[in-house]
């Protein structure tokens, strides 16, 4: 007996490909298309945008989830920063960190935490959680060294390629209809459009709209229109984070090409000390993460 053709889950002659599915902006009719945030993700953006929020709040947000509270006192006893006494308290941990530095590691732990299946994103996830993380470091250098917003080049970081989660989630499910795409298109998918997913995403998930900018343009700084600099921040961040490596392919940067560099105040002593200070960042962010 032949099975209904209600039933039918790809038909070759009639099945739409993926790409252009994906393109077509069908895939919104899916109501699980959009990776789900964190449950904390919107306090952890309060305080990751805040220098001035206190201890206590930190405090309260890292409380509430007894995994990353869990791992920020592990971290806080960690070779780089332990002393005689032990860490056995979130409010130990904060004083022995500082609030600045568990600020950036509770929301380096909460937004890279949704990269981290892998049914959904394989070998993928822990290269762009790494990704995320070295360009939020190094985003904070930047915009650091040149009076830029330290605090929201970190959270752009952690964020910019929050848009390859969204095309690889389309990619690793079953669609009605829809063609299962070959690796490759996946990838050319990604190289096109992982930008602008990145901007919708920020929208969905109701962020901050400061960072849609820096994020839809952190490979074309010159087009954005409205936060043009932290483009540019991003951009610098974006290039940095291969040539070190972090989560990627090796990429040597030669800043004396690349004029965006200067503008931001980028130059052969600046990246001396970024080689100095990036990989232990780095390194040390990378314990906390999935």
């Amino acid at each position: 007996m032949s099975r209904p053709t209600s039933l039918r889950m790809h038909d070759p002659v009639n099945d739409i490909s993926w790409a252009e599915w994906v393109k077509s902006g069908r895939w919104k009719e899916s109501a699980d298309a959009i990776p789900m945030l964190p449950s904390l993700a919107h306090e952890v953006a309060e305080i990751a945008l805040n220098p001035d929020i206190p201890a206590i709040r930190v405090t309260g947000i890292v409380s509430k989830d007894p995994v990353l509270a869990t791992a920020v006192i592990q971290l806080a006893n960690s070779a780089a920063s332990a002393s005689a006494v032990e860490v056995t308290s979130i409010n130990q941990a904060v004083v022995r960190m500082g609030t600045s530095a568990v600020r950036g590691i509770v929301t380096a732990a909460c937004l890279t935490s949704m990269m981290a299946d892998p049914k959904i994103y394989g070998s993928r996830g822990r290269e762009l959680i790494d990704h995320s993380i070295g360009t939020a470091y190094l985003g904070r250098l930047v915009a650091d060294g040149c009076g830029g917003n330290g605090d929201e080049a970190f959270l752009c970081g952690l964020l910019h390629d929050i848009g390859k989660l969204l095309i690889l989630k389309l990619a690793s499910e079953p669609h009605r209809g829809v063609v299962k795409p070959a690796p490759a298109e996946v990838d050319a998918l990604i190289e096109a459009e992982h930008a602008n997913f990145g901007g919708l995403l920020v929208k969905r998930w109701q962020l901050p709209s400061t960072l849609e900018d820096p994020i839809v343009w952190h490979h074309e700084p010159t087009r954005a229109e409205r936060r043009p600099r932290e483009a540019v921040i991003m951009y610098v961040a974006n290039r940095l984070a291969h040539h070190y490596a972090f989560g990627c392919a090796r990429a040597e940067v030669d800043i004396e090409a690349e004029p965006l560099f200067a503008t931001v105040g980028i130059d052969a002593a600046a990246l001396a000390r970024f080689d100095e200070r990036a990989p232990g960042l780095f390194e040390i962010a990378r314990k906390i993460t999935p």
